[in-house]
């Protein structure tokens, strides 16, 4: 029988979680503090077997309509190994109260793999994005540009040339976000309060982890901007924006570039583009698509489950289903998800 303790340290719990092979940022202390602004409430939660530590989950817990409650550990469980996550699973099961259990452990399996079963645990639609690019940053600059498309490689000498790139923290915020705003206007995205962004930025410059912005600007005017979250020898680009002023200086790959070389310094090995579309062709996607596979890198998936705690899981499924199809409709026109 698993054993379950709840921790309570921020720098404790980001030691154990950032060892564990299979983990991700968004395990981290500092996500569940900024998830706490949209209504979330952060459990930590390690789980130790005959050998030792087997796992640890940040699950996040919302309340619902009716008395339920949905309990979540964005891109986690943290595993030693894929294989014990149905153990994790149970003893988890026995620390939170909800309808179900969504886990989405970052495996980062190749994209054309099907995804592991498990007894006990259904395959789920994952909340996160379930596709991403990674580009291994242990081969160095010359390397990564090598593995680029040629296109972007001419457009990464441009931007070069062109284009002053930097890497800052809150006192860039305020570029960020206006080229945040103005690109999900373009796009027709959808984001949360200024707050929460801000909030990211803060929380996740943490024990063991850090967040930053990276920039492109020309004559001091930025066109570029990304947000990004480093944990355990992981860099996520998790939201970015570009003007389209200026479009020979070629911002947006500048602003990667400066990112990509900041993670080089700090000895990352991992640069995530994250999310890309499931299927590429025809999606509402296709441009970001475009732009991410450019950098080469290889596309994985990530396999979600879910572990049923109540019989009212499969009504719940479906209605959490109808309102994301809703929100879609209204915001783009169009039922699919925006990475679907």
């Amino acid at each position: 029988m698993a054993e379950l303790l709840e921790i309570t340290d921020p720098e404790a719990w980001n030691r154990m979680v950032s060892s564990l092979p299979i983990t991700s940022a968004l395990q981290s202390w500092g996500w569940g503090e900024v998830k706490r602004l949209s209504g979330w409430v952060p459990r930590r939660l390690a789980v130790y077997g005959k050998e030792g530590l087997l796992g640890a989950a940040q699950v996040l817990l919302r309340p619902l309509p009716g008395g339920l409650r949905l309990a979540y550990a964005p891109r986690g469980p943290a595993l030693a190994r894929l294989e014990d996550l149905p153990q994790v699973a149970r003893a988890l099961a026995q620390g939170v109260r909800g309808t179900h259990l969504v886990l989405e452990p970052e495996v980062g399996l190749p994209a054309e793999e099907p995804s592991p079963t498990f007894p006990g645990l259904l395959l789920e639609e994952s909340i996160q994005p379930a596709y991403s690019l990674w580009l291994d940053l242990t081969q160095g600059e010359e390397a990564l540009l090598k593995g680029m498309k040629e296109m972007h490689r001419r457009n990464a000498r441009l931007a070069l040339k062109r284009t002053e790139l930097g890497v800052e923290g809150e006192e860039a915020f305020s570029e960020f976000f206006r080229l945040f705003e103005e690109t999900n206007r373009r796009a027709k995205l959808l984001q949360h309060a200024k707050e929460y962004y801000q909030a990211v930025l803060r929380e996740m410059n943490q024990p063991y982890g850090e967040a930053f912005i990276a920039l492109a600007r020309k004559e001091g005017e930025a066109l570029a901007a990304g947000l990004f979250v480093a944990f355990a020898g992981k860099v996520d680009y998790l939201y970015g924006g570009s003007s389209r002023a200026h479009p020979e200086a070629k911002a947006p790959m500048g602003m990667h570039l400066a990112a990509i070389r900041h993670a080089l310094g700090r000895g990352y090995r991992i640069y995530d583009l994250w999310g890309v579309p499931r299927t590429p062709e025809g999606s509402h996607a296709e441009g970001i698509w475009r732009f991410k596979e450019g950098f080469g890198g290889r596309r994985v998936h990530f396999p979600a489950y879910t572990l049923p705690l109540s019989p009212f899981y499969r009504p719940l499924k479906l209605l959490l289903r109808l309102r994301k199809t809703w929100v879609n409709l209204r915001v783009r026109g169009s039922a699919r998800d925006v990475l679907g």
